[in-house]
């Protein structure tokens, strides 16, 4: 064994020692200390050994010897001390340890040559850590004070015994057979080394004893160090250092010499003295301060940082104090007295004693701090001065720092000697003498202390005494003379108020030779200490000034001193004296090399470097420095013109730039590690980034190469600054149009045709095979790939050599030249990164590293850029094909695979949310991150590529590498976690163990095999050995379990009839009991404890032989109780885990899972939850806000969510059914009455759109069950079929619903369920066919179910494919089908006998005047049977009261509601104002929310123009008595409605009615109300009145009237409450009174202000809305296992703040504008209610008088016509400019917002018939939403009566070309032909129109439009009520126009070929390019 054994077996003892106290609270951990101790107890035998002598000098009943090993132990147990956390490790460690201490000073040890490792000797080492261990637990376990305090007793009892034992033996000189003279000095010098590990320890660890026991133990130390005891132990160590080596014990001595005096601590009385010295100095400071209480220090320091000392200690501590300040005396007496000994010592002798003197000094100045007297003041400062002009003494550090430091407290202790104090240290600064920099650095530290306690002026005046010494003694001759600060440091303005003194400086010496210039240097260090700890910015100034100005004024080396430490001067400075610094140390070093004073230039380098080293990113000057470097760099060689071609060959040499790359190196390296280990180049702001780059162009303009001369000495500066330089191009370089090649002026510096040929000479022999390429490129072009090659190559050398496809974004790659050129370029960089590597000399660059790089090249494979994919498919080829063992790392084949999960993640993206995308992902477990495209096809063809290169590189390097390759598929198949619906399915997981399964070819045998034409491979091992893998790799399982299938199995429950299985089930029954109770009463249970304790019971059923009927109820009633989807998931793979190990528990399981079920369905959670439901848009609250994406997302997740549960449990019921269909009829009967259950809950769903697919795998569940079912009688499965039809019939008792969202998958889905239904419908076909008793045949109920899932497959297929007409499905109409027109009224007799509603959906679906005409008469002659279906009144009624409705109306005051706006229009005349009718539409309206009536205002004051018997005003009245915010809209409605006119000049005839109206609503306000109403109207009145002052200014310029606008603003007072009324649901809490803007207008003054307004909203505290799902309200949190769910969480109110721009007009009509936005905010909710992915804003207006109103300003948003003003060429060309090139994300993104804003507003133009569509109507916000304003002309009036507008909606070439890419915009309108797109003729290959974005805005248009459809009437209702108001867009046939545009006639299918052809005639329009020529004549609005 040799030392190294040794030390690792002492760690390893550590380690378990620390273990033991610290570990788990295990058995086993439990018994480590007595397994470790237990060997060692005390043994009495006799034993020869090492040191065995010692032991018979002292007691009889001294230990026996210490062998090595026990010694190991006892030291591992003594570190583990401070790591006990309990009593009872304590007490034990305490009492094994206890054992040793007492004896400690004389333990024998036997002979070992691993006993010279305890250094410097085992007694004090052991002593030290026996004392440390225990003092430790005593001050943390008080229990333990008093047994440990009486151990230490014993031991300083012991000490002294055997002390008074020993020395009369040693001074006794006798020599007897016993004892020889060696062996009395070994015992002497064996307790003096123990007592000094004591005394050690115990400074440390003093706090222990009270200030009265610290007493005791120094007085007892001070009667054991006796002079006798320490002229003995000196007596004793000279002997063994002079003694000759005749005996074992001698040598072992004499190595303990050695070692003590190896560290600088020689063996003698010294020694302790030492130690003795450091204990008193921490006993009196510990009773003060816990800081450095080790070294005593603390009370000091603390005093001097002004931290105040308690005074009025107690008895016990100023005994302490007087008594050390009497022991430092003495101590102090005995150093002087043996001074002169001393000299004659040797150094380290010398050193030893001045430690002693330190910490005396140290320890009476504690004493004077505690005061009391005991220590005199005047002594102390005579010892100080005695020791401060002692030079000797004073040239060692610690006792200078000691005594330096003391002087400065001195004078903090007392003031009046401060003067004194700051003279001495002055004079002991600037005297003679080379001293140490650390202790001139103490002196002027503590000189600064001193002044801080003086006057400013004190600072001042030393500063300039200091400043005198240097300056230098006259002279007849100064051969020096160096002056180049200049005017650099005469701007010093902030010192002007200071002088020096009169006398000048208060201390003169003469200046001569190299002594000198050492004073120099300290004197210069002294003034920049005192300077920067004041802090003073001003002090800094005049210090830096005073430096500078000694330039030249001595010699050169003094020059240097103040240059270097003029940088930590600067580091105070503030940033106007930094930059002077800066532009002195660039002068002085361009002198200092034309004068050739290397010295002087060198030490500017190094104050650069140390400014580098020393400055922070944090730091304000850091950035200023980082300029300055750049800016040295960037402007070499930067002139206009020169006088001759040398001049200018000399300004291009290297040489001026090389002095800044050190520094600039080191600045950018320092603090810029990211936690990763990775450089950081992403942080520097752009304009940083560009002078970098034109750094290293200049540096290749320069002529520095990456072989030329300059790098080569200079590589490791080139090395740092290219690793933490930013890429040569900008990291927006796709949002720029032009390359930076081409505009960069530092590429074209020096061009010459000499410097051309050479800079391409120095190319080409870089990059040989590209001669041609080279000599065609243009200057700038080579210095740029000369610069590349020069900043890659040296970033290759610091480890990273992905850098370099950066490139390949630049636009200049574009020519072939350059890409040729750059692709060399990046092979070369490659090349010499593999070169390092496979030179195996570099450890940075070995594989692992290597694997990094790879997979940072397989993440640039997936790049969005096709150029960056090539080349880093060709680099990645090349390391793997260079170095294989790159792929066989973690990193890089993780990455891989992650990748490959990551690109089919994206792909699959596109089918998850049809028209969204995502640009980012990211894989925390590969480590890869890759942004990509919007295009899903340059997506799949990534991945295409991708994968097949995978195919290649894997393969290949498990041919090499077969079992490391599988074994990391292995782990990265283990390490995987479900992360959603589609997670199961992983492309990397695939590909793993597709590739885990191949022969390798490296195997022969098995590669030897005859294939036969069968594919052969070894998956069925690579799948063993993951098996095996994974049952051990469970690191949270005991021991004791291990794990099958998922659950976790006791190997010691072998038996069910052991106690301990026993104990164990019922203590599991019990916890699952309670956690079941919990979970019933609502209250937070873990989700985490559930699922062990479910494993748990998994895992006893698995091992048990009995049932245990109570662990199997609650493992499957706990999951349903809980009933989240993840829960359910957990539950399901334990029973299905408990079936397959126990295959008799199965019954119960699936008997207890079906009662679970049947309860959900009953209690309706889940699927049959009530709250799962999908409101009419007209039954919400219709908001005026943009469309909000994340609202829809969080819907959609919270139906997922409610429906997942029982989504996954029918997979497993469906899985399972078939598993055991034919197995008995016990499981028969159980699943018939499950889904006789299930299907009769069904008919009580809401018919949730994302509810269809589970809706009808229900059904299919049914009918395979009554399919298979062979137990049941003939009427049983009549009954059941009738049930199934019921329960797949009542889905289309609701209106038809689009699939909700953008889930294409989720489409698919539904349409294959749907085909299997009816599939499966034809295997039961032949159930009920016939007449039996009174059973009759179910064949009609039948083809009715399949007539409507025709028709439903038929829409989801114009859903899912909505421009591809050749997938019509077999959507052939029914309607003209003959059989179908005969059989419509049987077919609709049996939907109405199934449910009214369903008859009626029928005739909705298929429209056809029979079946209308047949369920009018059902609903005529049944009315009573249709009561709960409110879409029948529609029908019953049409648009008017027929007259063959009499007896039905009756039935109305029980009829459901409809919605609000359909019963407004019953006030119409038309319905008779029948009193029926009336008091139903007062119902309805009356069961809406208040939020949902804000909507209608306008159309309620219209009503009442019909209102006869007063039903509208009543209803108005008491909505407005619930809502002041609804009573001031209807005023202010009335009021805009009163007048026809917007000059108030015809009255309406409904305006009596509404003076009264308004009269009576105002009385009735009460105090407060009439209060809020009048500070609310005032203020809206002054607001408004600001336009009519303004009027007398119309023809005044625009800056009067902002003038006047800002003078009327400034004197509106903001009321408390008041609120815009276009904002009610804000408060104005202030305006900007400079906002104010007049607008244009000719005759009237509007204007537009700015408000602060707050506002609150739902603060939502998850990402998404998600839960518990109807079984109860729980609060769950957490996450089960990993999972990827969230749970919804409740909304909090929060208030936000906006600023709201509001334009306020008077003289204007609004109300139109108000009517068409209404009409938006309604397709806003109808889209949103499908979950349409389109974009609209319907802004707020509100109509507030006549010809008043008030209009919110869209925020941040310009107006096409604008930008047309801006000579902005095109809106492609705006995209491009604001948001990049087509290429880049941004555009993109803003691209795609284009198109869901175009889509929405094309479809509702169309059906609005929006006119005046020029470019000053149509706007763009700042995300590229298109935005419509200004709704003048709509429905059937255009502008001046002419329509030019004949387009359905506004489609012009330029939106096209943002829709369509950059060539779209160049093709204007051309017809053409395309079977996938619009139709272009010509020879264009690019055609706009079959781009990925114009398809999906060709999408969203036919989707908005089928979405639209279903509402028309209910549009059309919100119209009709305005019919009367006398707006200008309505004519008579207006409403009849509206709904023919929604082409009612049209099947799905035709009614989107119908929108499809709508835009195509839109962009083919002439006349929309002809009105926006008409409105630049004419108005000059451009486009």
């Amino acid at each position: 064994m040799d030392a190294y054994s040794t030390d690792i077996r002492r760690a390893a003892f550590e380690k378990l020692a620390k273990l033991a106290v610290n570990g788990p609270p295990c058995e086993e951990s439990q018994q480590l200390i007595p397994r470790l101790t237990a060997p060692y107890n005390f043994r009495r035998t006799a034993a020869n050994g090492l040191f065995d002598d010692v032991s018979r000098i002292h007691a009889s009943g001294s230990r026996p010897p210490m062998g090595m090993r026990e010694l190991d132990v006892l030291l591992g147990l003594c570190k583990s001390a401070p790591f006990i956390r309990k009593l009872g490790q304590a007490s034990e460690l305490t009492s094994h340890l206890s054992q040793y201490l007492p004896e400690s000073y004389g333990q024998a040890f036997r002979a070992s040559p691993f006993l010279r490792n305890i250094e410097p000797s085992p007694w004090e080492v052991l002593t030290y850590d026996l004392t440390s261990s225990l003092l430790s637990i005593g001050v943390k376990f008080p229990s333990l004070h008093k047994q440990i305090e009486a151990v230490i007793d014993e031991y300083l009892s012991n000490c002294e015994e055997a002390s008074r034992t020993v020395i009369p033996l040693q001074h006794s000189g006798l020599e007897n057979e016993s004892y020889s003279f060696s062996q009395k000095s070994f015992g002497l010098l064996t307790i003096a080394v123990s007592l000094v590990g004591f005394l050690k320890a115990s400074a440390i660890h003093n706090t222990f004893w009270s200030a009265s026991k610290r007493l005791l133990i120094v007085s007892q130390l001070r009667a054991i160090f006796s002079d006798d005891f320490m002229v003995a132990v000196e007596t004793a160590s000279s002997t063994i250092r002079s003694a000759a080596p005749s005996d074992s014990g001698i040598k072992a001595w004499k190595r303990c010499t050695r070692h003590y005096a190896a560290h600088g601590r020689p063996l003698g009385a010294m020694l302790v003295r030492q130690e003795y010295m450091r204990f008193a100095k921490a006993c009196v400071a510990s009773g003060v301060t816990s800081s450095n209480a080790s070294s005593g220090d603390g009370l000091m320091d603390d005093y001097l940082n002004g931290i105040g000392i308690a005074q009025g200690k107690n008895d016990s501590e100023l005994a302490l104090v007087e008594c050390i300040a009497e022991i430092v005396t003495d101590e102090i007496h005995l150093l002087e007295d043996g001074a002169d000994y001393l000299q004659l010592g040797s150094p380290s002798q010398q050193k030893l004693a001045f430690s002693v003197k330190a910490l005396a000094l140290v320890g009476y100045l504690n004493c004077l701090i505690l005061g009391g007297g005991a220590a005199n003041a005047d002594t102390f400062l005579a010892w100080l001065e005695d020791t401060l002009v002692d030079p000797h003494q004073m040239s060692c550090y610690e006792l200078a720092a000691a005594t330096l430091k003391c002087i400065a407290a001195m004078a903090r202790l007392m003031p009046n000697s401060a003067s004194g104090a700051s003279r001495s240290l002055l004079r002991f600064i600037v005297q003679r003498g080379v001293l140490t920099g650390s202790i001139i650095d103490a002196a002027a530290r503590s000189l600064a202390q001193v002044l801080a306690l003086l006057s400013q002026d004190a600072i001042i005046t030393t500063l300039y005494s200091l400043g005198n010494v240097l300056s230098p003694v006259a002279s007849p001759e100064r051969p020096y003379q160096y002056q180049t600060a200049g005017n650099l440091i005469g701007r010093v303005d902030t010192i002007t108020s200071y002088s020096p003194p009169k006398n000048g400086s208060i201390v003169s010496i003469p200046v001569n030779g190299e002594e000198d210039n050492m004073t120099f240097r300290n004197v210069t260090h002294a003034i920049v200490v005192i300077s920067t700890s004041r802090n003073d910015e001003k002090i800094s100034a005049l210090a830096q000034s005073m430096l500078l100005q000694k330039i030249g004024k001595v010699n050169a080396v003094v020059d240097s001193y103040i240059i270097q430490e003029a940088a930590e001067l600067a580091l105070s400075s503030e940033q106007a004296e930094f930059q002077l610094l800066l532009k002195f140390y660039d002068r002085t070093h361009r002198d200092a090399l034309a004068k050739g004073h290397a010295i002087v230039s060198d030490a500017v380098q190094n104050a650069m470097n140390y400014l580098s080293i020393r400055l922070t990113p944090e730091s304000p000057l850091h950035k200023l420095y980082l300029i300055h470097l750049l800016e040295g760099i960037v402007n070499k060689g930067d002139a206009t013109g020169f006088e001759s071609n040398r001049q200018q060959e000399m300004a291009f040499t290297a040489d001026d730039i090389t002095p800044l790359l050190k520094p600039l190196a080191l600045l950018v390296s320092s603090n810029n590690e990211t936690p990763g280990g990775h450089s950081s180049t992403s942080k520097y702001e752009e304009e940083i980034s560009y002078m970098f780059r034109d750094a290293w162009f200049n540096m290749a303009v320069h002529g520095i190469t990456a072989n030329s001369i300059v790098s080569q000495s200079h590589s490791e500066e080139l090395r740092l600054l290219a690793k933490y330089s930013p890429p040569l191009i900008a990291g927006n370089y796709l949002d720029v149009l032009e390359s930076d090649v081409e505009l960069n002026i530092i590429l074209r510096r020096g061009e010459t045709p000499q410097r051309v040929a050479e800079q391409k000479r120095v190319l080409i022999a870089e990059l040989p095979g590209r001669e041609s390429e080279i000599k065609r490129l243009n200057y700038p072009k080579v210095v740029f790939l000369n610069a590349a090659l020069l900043i890659e190559t040296f970033r290759a050398a610091s480890g990273n050599c992905t850098s370099v496809l950066d490139y390949f974004r630049d636009p200049a790659l574009n020519t072939a030249e350059m890409a040729s050129c750059m692709s060399a370029i990046a092979e070369k960089v490659v090349n010499f990164y593999l070169s390092m590597t496979l030179s195996g000399n570099h450890e940075q660059f070995s594989s692992s590293y290597l694997a990094k790089q790879l997979a940072g090249f397989f993440a640039a494979c997936c790049h969005r850029i096709e150029r960056v994919q090539s080349v880093a498919v060709f680099c990645a080829t090349r390391i793997i094909n260079e170095c294989p063992s790159a792929l066989c790392e973690k990193s890089s084949l993780f990455a891989l695979l992650e990748l490959l999960s990551v690109m089919w993640s994206s792909c699959l993206e596109g089918e998850l949310d049809e028209f969204d995308w995502r640009s980012s992902f990211v894989s925390s477990r590969g480590n890869v991150k890759v942004d990509l495209s919007d295009d899903y096809n340059f997506r799949k063809r990534t991945l295409d590529s991708f994968l097949e290169r995978a195919r290649v590189w894997v393969p290949m390097v498990m041919n090499i590498a077969p079992l490391d390759i599988k074994g990391l598929l292995q782990t990265y198949l283990s390490e995987y976690d479900d992360e959603g619906s589609y997670g199961h399915i992983s492309l990397g997981r695939s590909f793993a163990l597709e590739i885990g399964s191949l022969i390798p070819q490296s195997d022969q045998r098995l590669g030897s095999i005859e294939r036969h034409d069968i594919s052969v491979n070894v998956s069925s091992d690579f799948i063993s050995q993951y098996t095996t893998r994974q049952k051990y790799r469970s690191s949270d399982v005991p021991p004791s379990v291990h794990v099958e299938d998922g659950l976790i199995i006791d190997k010691d429950l072998s038996t069910s009839n052991s106690p301990s299985f026993a104990n164990i089930s019922q203590n599991l029954e019990h916890s699952l009991s309670c956690l079941y109770e919990k979970s019933v009463r609502g209250e937070d249970v873990s989700p985490i404890q559930v699922r062990d304790e479910l494993r748990q019971a998994a895992a006893v059923l698995c091992s048990s032989n009995e049932m245990h009927p109570s662990l199997i109820h609650y493992l499957v009633v706990l999951p349903f109780q809980i009933f989240t989807k993840d829960m359910i998931k957990l539950g399901i793979s334990l029973w299905l885990g408990v079936i397959h190990e126990k295959p008799l528990a199965e019954p119960r399981i699936l008997m207890e899972a079906a009662g679970e079920w049947e309860k959900t369905v009953r209690r309706r959670g889940g699927l049959f939850d009530p709250s799962l439901e999908h409101l009419d848009p007209m039954l919400t609250k219709i908001e005026l806000l943009p469309t909000d994406k994340a609202l829809l997302l969080k819907k959609q997740q919270k139906a997922q969510n409610t429906i997942s549960p029982h989504s996954r449990l029918l997979h497993f019921f469906e899985s399972h059914f078939n598993a055991i269909r034919l197995s008995n009829n016990q499981n028969q009967h159980l699943f018939f009455r499950l889904i006789s259950k299930t299907v009769i809950g069904l008919l009580h769903s809401n018919g949730h759109p994302l509810s269809r697919e589970i809706h009808f795998r229900i059904v299919l569940l049914g009918l395979k069950v009554l399919r298979y079912s062979t137990a049941k009688s003939k009427p049983a499965a009549w009954k059941l079929k009738d049930q199934i039809l019921s329960a797949a019939l009542g889905w289309f008792r609701h209106p038809p619903r689009w699939s909700f969202g953008g889930n294409r998958l989720q489409i698919r889905a539904e349409d294959k369920v749907l085909g299997d239904v009816v599939a499966a419908l034809g295997h039961v076909a032949g159930i009920a066919t016939h007449n039996r008793g009174a059973l009759k045949p179910l064949q009609a109920k039948q083809d009715l179910l399949n007539i409507f899932i025709d028709n439903e497959r038929a829409r989801l297929k114009v859903w899912l494919f909505p421009l591809d007409h050749e997938r019509r499905h077999h959507s052939s109409s029914l309607l003209g089908n003959k059989n179908f027109i005969e059989e419509s009224s049987s077919l609709l007799r049996l939907a109405w006998a199934e449910t009214p509603g369903l008859a009626i959906q029928l005739a909705s679906r298929f429209p056809s005047a029979k079946l209308q005409n047949d369920i009018r008469w059902l609903l005529l002659n049944f009315p009573e049977k249709a009561l709960n279906e409110p879409q029948g009144l529609e029908i019953l009624f049409g648009s008017s009261l027929p007259a063959d409705v009499s007896f039905q109306l009756k039935y109305l005051l029980y009829w459901a509601p409809v919605n609000p706006i359909e019963a407004l229009t019953y006030f119409l005349p038309a319905y008779g104002n029948h009193s029926f009718i009336l008091q139903y539409a007062m119902r309805a309206l009356e069961s809406h929310a208040i939020d949902v009536r804000f909507y209608f205002v306008p159309q309620l004051v219209q009503a009442l123009r019909y209102d006869a018997l007063g039903y509208v005003e009543r209803y108005i009245f008491e909505t407005a008595k619930l809502s002041q915010l609804f009573a001031h809209q209807v005023i202010w409605n009335m009021k805009a409605n009163s007048y026809k006119d917007e000059d108030s000049q015809i009255p309406d005839p409904l305006k009596p009615t509404l003076d009264k109206f308004m009269e009576i609503l105002i009385s009735s306000f009460s105090n407060e109300e009439r209060e809020f109403y009048e500070r609310e109207f005032s203020f809206f009145n002054e607001i408004t009145d600001i336009s009519g002052k303004l009027r007398p200014y119309i023809k005044k310029s625009k800056a009067e009237k902002k003038e006047k606008i800002e003078e009327e603003l400034r004197k509106i007072k903001v009321e408390v409450g008041v609120y815009l009324p276009s904002n009610p649901d804000g408060v104005v809490v202030g305006i900007d009174r400079k906002s104010g803007k007049p607008l244009q207008s000719h005759a009237k003054a509007p204007y537009m202000a700015t408000f602060r307004i707050r506002k609150t909203r739902n603060r939502w505290d998850g990402s998404s809305m998600g839960g518990s799902t109807g079984i109860r309200a729980s609060s769950h949190q957490q996450l089960v296992a990993g999972s990827q769910e969230t749970l919804e969480s409740e909304a909090v109110q929060e208030s936000y703040e906006v600023w709201q721009s509001a334009i306020f007009k008077v003289g204007d009509d609004c109300r139109q504008d108000m009517l068409a936005l209404q009409m938006i905010a309604a397709f806003r909710s109808i889209f949103a209610n499908v979950g349409l992915d389109v974009w609209v804003f319907p802004y707020r207006v509100t109509s507030t008088a006549p010809g008043c109103g008030v209009i919110d300003v869209l925020p941040n948003s310009i107006s096409r016509d604008m930008l047309g003003r801006e000579a902005v060429n095109g809106l492609y060309d705006y995209f491009v400019s604001k948001y990049g090139g087509e290429d880049s994300i941004k555009f993109q993104e803003a691209r795609t917002n284009f198109v869901k804003s175009m889509a929405a507003y094309s479809v509702i133009s169309y059906l609005l018939q929006f006119k005046d569509r020029h470019n000053g109507n149509i706007m763009i916000d700042d995300a590229g939403h298109i935005i419509h304003i200004d709704f003048g002309f709509c429905f059937d009036i255009a502008p001046g009566g002419v329509r030019f507008e004949r387009a359905p909606f506004k489609l012009t070439s330029e939106m096209v070309a943002v829709m369509g890419g950059s060539h779209a915009h160049h093709h204007g309108h051309t017809p053409g032909g395309s079977s996938s797109g619009l139709s272009l003729p010509g020879g264009h290959s690019h055609n706009p129109t079959t781009t990925q974005a114009y398809q999906w805005f060709e999408s969203l248009v036919v989707k908005a439009f089928l979405a639209s459809r279903p509402h028309c009437h209910k549009l059309s209702h919100i119209v009709s009520l305005m019919l009367d108001s006398g707006l200008p867009c309505f004519k008579p046939d207006t409403l009849k126009n509206f709904r023919d545009r929604f082409a009612l006639d049209k099947s799905e299918r035709d009614a989107a070929e119908h929108m499809r052809e709508l835009t195509r005639k839109s962009y083919m329009s002439v006349s929309t390019k002809g009105y926006d020529q008409f409105q630049l004549l004419t108005n000059g609005i451009p486009y």
